[in-house]
């Protein structure tokens, strides 16, 4: 299961933090790779090796190379014949995810539900990274599933609450509210989900009093501009867009210089999926009032809007000039990367962070970003070295955290096992209640295993796998790789 990721969400009631987590889904509306078929008769074995020894190898094969899982079988057959090969891709997505790599975890996890459609663990965690692409329909019809699979099992209890969170994201409180009930159905002492029901709940009531209230004011005065921007307000965080939509074009109409209603109107034609609509509402703002604090907001908003249009040029002025008018330069600077860095456009990304470590080379957070950019940019030695000094410059616990993950997860794609051990060990000592730590560490230790296997080194990667399974007793990777180490040192010895 992908551990959860705390985020903040700020309603009338008040706020409350939330967990968006993965939940068990068995079908996600996305086409699931294919893999040629396979047959035990394409090895040519010699006749000579003791069978023993070949079982290792093919279990060592299938399921000990992390790096190769991608290319495994996914048809029936092999299901039957290796069931633990769905699971294999299930812990090769899971640390893709802990990489930060999304589109290569999710293909992991289409590749193990290709091979297993009943292997809960992979739908949650496909579920997990569709939500954090973006994908928020995908990832509620993915939650749908998985409880319609599993309607009265105590399991779909955390997937009634992913559900409920993604639908909440997207704007259905209703349904959001009939989530939250179905895992307290099932989990009647689920604290968390009884507390959000209950700020849904009151959440609705107050948007629906508000909505009302609105409309009546709008009813009495319905020639003032700010009554209307009143109601659009109300509408948005109601979820009723079209409503909202009119709401605003009612304001500009009354009020045509009214910038902010031109960026709402904006928010809530993207939100309909207008996308040329929403830029030029932006587009609008910006000409009136570009530069008013408030409307500056704007440009940022542009920027990804014609990110979306595959205009990134364009979308990168827009960023940059919405930085150098925002009274948070600093803090948009550091946002960039959400701009350009998947955008295919990271020497952009390198020349921001060089030019914030040229005013301020003390910064230990930029220099964890530049190491961020160098590695999407292809430079591992660049990418390493930044990670180095930043942990030099000896910057706060947490920086000092996120340093020794990015190093030790540079390193391990370098295939640098032992010092990406010696990295994740450090960060184990600085936080040692954090699960991603100690899952990190146990990998590192699993890939030095699955190292020394190919080298022949069978006694040192016995150790570094048994090491591997002292941190994550459920590592069935590990597990078919010690069992493969132990039957080849059986068979031939070290």
């Amino acid at each position: 299961m992908v551990a959860p990721v705390k985020v903040r969400k700020k309603g009338l009631s008040g706020s409350r933090s939330f967990e968006a987590r993965g939940s068990p889904v068995a079908t996600i509306p996305f086409p699931l790779r294919s893999f040629p078929s396979f047959s035990l008769s394409a090895f040519q074995c010699p006749g000579t090796a003791p069978s023993t020894f070949l079982l290792a190898c093919l279990m060592f094969c299938l399921l000990g190379a992390g790096h190769v899982l991608p290319l495994l079988p996914g048809n029936v057959q092999a299901a039957q014949s290796f069931p633990n090969l769905s699971q294999a891709h299930l812990e090769h997505g899971q640390d893709l995810v802990n990489r930060g790599n999304l589109d290569d975890a999710l293909e992991a996890f289409q590749a193990a539900i290709s091979l297993a459609p009943d292997n809960a663990d992979a739908h949650s965690n496909a579920g997990y990274v569709l939500g954090r692409k973006g994908l928020i329909p995908n990832a509620i019809a993915a939650y749908r599933e998985s409880v319609r699979l599993l309607p009265d099992d105590p399991r779909s209890g955390e997937a009634y609450v992913s559900l409920a969170y993604a639908l909440e994201q997207a704007g259905d409180l209703d349904r959001a509210i009939d989530a939250w009930r179905s895992a307290l159905r099932l989990s009647p002492g689920h604290t968390r989900a009884r507390r959000n029901l209950e700020l849904a709940i009151q959440q609705k009531l107050d948007l629906d009093r508000a909505v009302s209230a609105w409309e009546e004011t709008v009813r009495l005065h319905p020639d003032e501009a700010l009554i209307h921007a009143g109601l659009g307000i109300a509408l948005g965080r109601s979820g009723d867009i079209e409503r909202e939509i009119a709401a605003w074009r009612e304001t500009i109409r009354l009020q045509p210089d009214h910038a902010m209603a031109y960026v709402s109107l904006g928010i809530a034609l993207g939100r309909k999926g207008d996308l040329e609509g929403e830029i030029a509402a932006y587009r609008e703002a910006l000409r009136l009032q570009s530069d008013d604090p408030d409307v500056v907001q704007a440009y940022f908003n542009l920027a990804y809007a014609l990110s979306r249009t595959g205009k990134l040029e364009e979308a990168v002025r827009a960023w940059r000039k919405g930085i150098h008018l925002s009274r948070h330069g600093a803090d948009a600077h550091r946002r960039l990367d959400l701009l350009i860095g998947n955008q295919g456009m990271v020497e952009h990304l390198i020349a921001a962070w060089q030019n914030v470590i040229r005013q301020r080379p003390e910064d230990a957070g930029a220099w964890v970003r530049l190491g961020l950019a160098l590695g999407t940019k292809g430079d591992p030695d660049g990418e390493v070295a930044a990670y180095r000094y930043a942990i030099e410059l000896q910057p706060s616990p947490a920086l000092l955290g996120e340093a020794y993950t990015h190093l030790g997860d540079a390193l391990t794609r370098n295939g640098e096992w032992q010092e990406a051990i010696e990295a994740y060990q450090t960060l184990v000592d600085l936080r040692p209640d954090d699960p991603h730590a100690k899952h990190r560490l146990s990998g590192a230790h699993r890939q030095l295993g699955l190292s020394l296997i190919k080298q022949g080194a069978l006694d040192r990667a016995i150790q570094e796998l048994g090491l591997t399974l002292q941190l994550n007793p459920t590592d069935a990777q590990a597990k078919e790789a010690l069992s493969s180490a132990l039957l080849l040192k059986d068979t031939h010895g070290d």
